[in-house]
Formats: C-alpha cells, structure tokens, sequence
C-alpha cells in the first residue's frame, strides 16, 4: 500500500488542456523571440556594409522613444573635427590634388560619435501586424586622413648621387676640398662635410652655405617661395654678446649694396641661434606680423625674441628713416613643431623649418626623416644648389 502510494504521481492544479495551451505560447513566444534576433542581426550586418553617409540629422523625441524624421540620417558627428590640410607646392589651402604634390596618410581616432539610426520591420507571428522598431546605437569613429604635402622635399637621391655622398664621406677626402662657393667664399673640405653623417652635430661652414643656396635658389625660382633673408650664424651672437644688445654690431651687414634689398621688404627672415651645444631658430615674420622662437627640444628663450624686435625697430630707422610699431607683434614659441628624439640632430631640424617655411609650407617631417635630410642636404652641398 505504501509502494503503491509512493509511485503514484502527483496531480496538477491545472487541467491537461491548460497545460498544453501554456506550452503553446511559451513555444511561440520563444520561435518569436528567435526570429526577431535573427531577423536584427541580418539587418545589422546589412547596414554595415552600407557607406556611412554624413548628414545634419534631425532628431524627434515622441513618447518617451527616440525616432528620426522621414530624412533617416545615416551619420552623426559630434564635438570638434580635425581639419584635413590640403598644402599646394607653394603651402596655400588648395581644393585639389597639385601635380606636384603627394599625400601622407595618417590614422587617426577622432573624439567622434557616430549615431547610426536603424529600423526594422518585425512581424508578429500571432496577428500578422508589422511593428516598426528604432535603434540607436553609439560608438567611436576611427578616421584615416590623407595630407597633401609637396613632395619636392622628398625626393629620393638617385644611385649616382648616394655614390657621390658616399665618395665625399670616404677616409681618402678628408682633407680635399669638395666645392667652393664664390659669393660667400666658404670651402667645404671633406672632414667639414663629415658633420652630416648620422649621429654628428653640424657645423658652421655646413650651415651656412646651406642657408646661401636657400637664397640662391628663391632667386632662381621667385615665384615659388616666399622672400625671405637668411642671416648667418655669428650674425645673433654679434648682435646680443655677453655685454648685451649691441645693433653698431650688425648694422653695416644689411646695406643696400650688400643685399640689393631693404629687411623690411622680406617676407620672412630667418636667424640661427646657437646656445652653446644646441641649435634654434629664431624668425621675424614680417609677413604675419610676429616674431617666433622654435626649438626642437621644446625649450624657449624670452632675450632672443625681444632682441630681434628691438633689431628690427632700428633697422628699419637706420635703412628706411622710418620707425615701425612691433609692440602689438606676437611673441611666438612654436609648439606644435616636429621634435628631435636625440641628442644630435638640432641643427637638421633647424636647417628643415627654414626650408619648409621659406616653401610656405607647414612641417610635415619627423625624426625619421633626419637620414634621409643629412644624405639630401650633403648632396646639395656637392652641387652648390638647392633642390
């Protein structure tokens, strides 16, 4: 009697038939659900393969849900963009690729949102009606920019030009004389060129004839660069020694017999500045109305700038008879500049910013550029001519 009882199975609360009716639904329910999952996970993946497309999107907020009009905006962009610089060969914006320019590509992850708004249509499988569901989903914008940059400072040396820097860099020409230049008689001898190898500082003579061939090259080509005046590098050192500011120094260096211009008809002018071990640059941008300072070592000195605009207050009374008002000029240090990550190239990232500025174009280069400047810059000095 007790086995008996204890087989016996319990009876439900519920009749059999409500039973199986409540398996029914909750089967539906399931099949239902399994669908609709489905069904959004195709139309996810239909919509990526989709081009985003950039417009203002207008948002409607109705029934505490979030829709969009009629318009359905594929793409929203928040907070700030970056701007895509375009630089022609003479550094203008330009609105089109110029033949004689390249683009660098970088990737960029921007501080973006992207709202994308997608609907789908689900069917109820129990009355046949569609139900039109939103999404909105948010995620951040990876972007790749393309900058055009002129590619005439990076043209890459042909194999006989590598063979003649190779040749002028041999133990055997050490003490010959590679060129001569006759404007400003300065001999480059082999172990003077020696300073462009990897991992040397650069010397004067180096320097100096760099910035002649610059200017040479500016008047051969006018229309191509800015009109700019490249002073030498004892040219500060003679105007703000240890005894101070000293304009009697310098001002026989800039005569009219001597440049064949007034400074104050320059565009930009350029001045080395060395302190010590390390090389900088100093610019009185008469064209922008400002005086900039940029180190590649992210140091600045307050004397120097405030000592070119003195300079330049009496160089202008002494030349033209005439006094100029510098006191609402900017003081510039130059930080968003390429930057040395050694202790020895210095002076290629200064003989650089017044290439490309005297281009007018912005700084697109980096220290991995810095071999490939040292090769170039020794096989201008060979040609006595600037590319």
């Amino acid at each position: 009697m007790a086995n008996a009882e204890a087989n016996r199975k319990p009876v439900s609360k519920y009749p059999a038939t409500k039973v199986s009716s409540f398996r029914r639904e909750f089967h539906s329910r399931c099949r239902g659900y399994l669908r609709f999952s489905l069904f959004v996970r195709a139309s996810v993946l239909k919509n990526k393969k989709k081009k985003p497309r950039v417009c203002c999107g207008n948002e409607e907020i109705s029934g505490g849900k979030v829709s969009f009009s009629d318009q359905k905006p594929a793409l929203k962009l928040h907070e700030k963009e970056k701007e895509v610089i375009e630089l022609s060969d003479e550094g203008h914006v330009g609105d089109s690729v110029s033949k004689g320019s390249s683009f660098k590509e970088a990737l960029v992850v921007e501080d973006l949102v992207k709202e994308e708004s997608s609907t789908w249509d689900v069917r109820n499988s129990k009355n046949g009606n569609s139900l039109r569901v939103s999404a909105l989903r948010r995620f951040p914008l990876l972007v790749k920019k393309h900058v055009e940059v002129s590619h005439e400072p990076f043209l890459p040396l042909k194999e006989e030009e590598e063979a003649a820097v190779k040749s002028a860099f041999s133990v055997r020409n050490r003490m010959k004389v590679l060129v001569s230049h006759e404007n400003s008689n300065i001999d480059i001898r082999g172990e003077t060129l020696q300073c462009l190898k990897p991992c040397a500082w650069l010397n004067d003579e180096v320097i100096n004839l760099y910035l002649e061939l610059l200017k040479e090259r500016e008047t051969r080509e006018p229309q191509k660069y800015f009109k700019c005046h490249f002073f030498n590098t004892f040219f500060y050192i003679k105007l703000a020694s240890r005894s101070g500011y000293n304009y009697e120094a310098v001002r026989r260096w800039t005569t009219q017999r001597k440049l064949g211009y007034n400074l104050i008809d320059c565009d930009i002018i350029f001045v080395p500045v060395h302190g010590g071990v390390h090389w900088t640059l100093a610019v009185i941008n008469i064209r922008e109305r400002k005086f900039q300072y940029l180190d590649s070592l992210k140091g600045f000195d307050p004397r120097i700038l405030k000592a070119l605009a003195k300079y330049l207050v009496d160089e202008v009374k002494d030349k033209n008879g005439k006094y100029i008002d510098v006191s609402s000029w900017d003081m510039e240090y130059v930080k968003d500049l390429p930057r040395q990550q050694n202790g020895y190239d210095c002076g290629m990232f200064m003989l650089k910013y017044i290439d490309f500025y005297g281009r007018g174009l912005k700084l697109h280069f980096s220290q991995k550029d810095m071999p490939y400047f040292r090769l170039r810059t020794a096989k201008e000095i060979l040609r006595l001519q600037a590319d």
